[in-house]
């Protein structure tokens, strides 16, 4: 009898080692609320603010449309995020929407919410890929006197560029994988060299401009479908979700953190991180369209911030915030691919756990704690960006917009349910206004759905995005059934 407990306790000692390993690896990655702070603000401001801020004007109809339609969408996104932040307190479990709607409507909703949630990650990577490609092929020209392999949708595909984009992909994974302390403290210093460098560019642009430089105040200049001031600013309203959609990482990562931590203080990092990153995007686009002709600058090809800085400012110092910028789009850029890759690989760890989808998604590395398996696949859309090219990132961008926030109602909506159905409800942190800020946030929410969906619309995703948009939602339908049919 004694030597069968000293065999089994034998047997026992690898697996105790195992779990020790994972348990100090998961002590390495305790993220602080400034981490979360940062993770979410980094993943909303990427390359946006230095990249896309000039063509926001154009799709705008002019910077003032363009101020307006941020600040009201901001306004808009923040009783969102005060449900999101109230639900992570209630059920601080990697996964967000998925988790949320599990426990308010059951597994079914929760597969499809995760699966619009996946969607819209997964564009996500690809999107910062095909961008990231870009400004560095602008940076290093030789990149593209490479040999062209083929063209999609007219854009050339070069060998350089391929394998630029898989290096890059690789980086990340790597990241990644090394453990979520490693990856949220880079995400960190992004941040924090994109605030510098965007307050950089915010005073000096103010200081070159011209309020006489803002008009006119609205006109079409042949982006977007709109004719008057207000449906320009709806134009804008509509695409900001896509690029203020990385407060929703937070609730992914939530659980890279110790249970000492106050998950009140976390949803507050949260709802922070939109207001920051809101008014951070509505400061650039007005004071930037102030330092010359906004119509010029609107449509003029990326990085225009740079130039239009350059032009500004002559002599060493234009040249000098030139490079401030380029320094600020690459951290932008790797900010979002990196919040966005973290988030999407554990959002697909967490529907593996849930029986959503297969265990082998799940599988974490014995030293590291990493979703192995996910990260792997997280790096395949990663690293197929730069395989499709710049011509599909305006239905990208469509898609991804209408899959977060599919994600934002469902969790609104969810929360609302769970406060009717749960007689011990509790929660350390509760959305101010209770009632009256969680309906108005479903309303908002499955108001834009809505409008995406409305062809001849400024806000309709357009019809590539819609055929995409069907074919996921059918396959998700499809795989769903397969799946229950399994576990029955």
């Amino acid at each position: 009898m004694k030597v069968n407990k000293y065999e089994e306790m034998k047997k026992k000692i690898p697996n105790i080692k195992k779990i020790m390993r994972i348990r100090q690896s998961r002590k390495q990655g305790d993220m602080g609320y400034i981490d979360f702070f940062m993770l979410g603000f980094g993943s909303m401001v990427g390359v946006g603010w230095a990249v896309s801020s000039n063509h926001w004007i154009a799709q705008a109809g002019g910077p003032i449309p363009a101020f307006l339609g941020f600040l009201i969408a901001t306004l808009l996104l923040i009783p969102i995020g005060l449900c999101h932040g109230e639900l992570l307190a209630t059920l601080p479990q990697g996964g967000g929407v998925m988790v949320y709607t599990n426990k308010a409507f059951g597994k079914n909703l929760s597969f499809i919410s995760s699966w619009f949630l996946t969607l819209s990650y997964i564009t996500i990577l690809p999107w910062e890929a095909i961008y990231i490609n870009t400004i560095l092929t602008d940076l290093i020209p030789w990149l593209s006197n490479s040999r062209i392999l083929y063209y999609v949708a007219g854009y050339p595909i070069y060998l350089s560029s391929l394998v630029l984009g898989v290096i890059l992909a690789l980086l990340l994974f790597f990241i990644n994988f090394k453990g979520s302390n490693f990856a949220s403290k880079l995400q960190s210093l992004l941040s924090i060299i994109i605030i510098i460098i965007g307050i950089i560019v915010i005073i000096f642009s103010f200081k070159a401009g011209d309020k006489s430089n803002l008009y006119p105040i609205y006109k079409n200049v042949g982006e977007g479908s709109h004719s008057s001031l207000f449906g320009g600013i709806i134009a804008i309203v509509v695409i900001v979700p896509f690029f203020m959609s990385g407060f929703d990482t937070i609730a992914q990562s939530v659980e890279e953190t110790s249970p000492e931590k106050k998950f009140r203080n976390v949803a507050i990092s949260m709802v922070l991180s939109i207001i920051a990153a809101g008014v951070f995007y509505a400061l650039v686009i007005i004071s930037t369209g102030s330092v010359s002709n906004w119509q010029d600058y609107s449509l003029s090809s990326p990085p225009a911030m740079g130039s239009l800085l350059k032009n500004a400012y002559s002599g060493s110092f234009g040249y000098a915030l030139d490079k401030l910028i380029v320094i600020g789009t690459v951290a932008g850029l790797f900010s979002t691919w990196n919040g966005m890759f973290m988030a999407s690989a554990r959002l697909i760890q967490s529907m593996a756990k849930n029986n959503l989808i297969p265990k082998v998604f799940a599988k974490e590395h014995p030293e590291y704690g990493t979703p192995i398996t996910a990260l792997v696949f997280c790096f395949f859309f990663a690293a197929i960006g730069p395989f499709v090219g710049m011509n599909l990132i305006d239905p990208l961008t469509s898609l991804g917009s209408v899959s977060f926030v599919i994600g934002w109602f469902l969790t609104c909506l969810s929360l609302a349910v769970i406060i009717n159905k749960e007689k011990d409800y509790y929660t350390s942190f509760k959305a101010p206004g209770g009632k009256f800020t969680i309906y108005p946030a479903i309303f908002i929410s499955g108001a834009i759905v809505l409008s995406t969906f409305i062809p001849k619309t400024p806000s309709f995703m357009g019809y590539t995005a819609l055929i995409i948009f069907f074919v996921w939602l059918i396959l998700g339908i499809v795989f769903l059934k397969i799946h229950n049919k399994r576990e029955h």
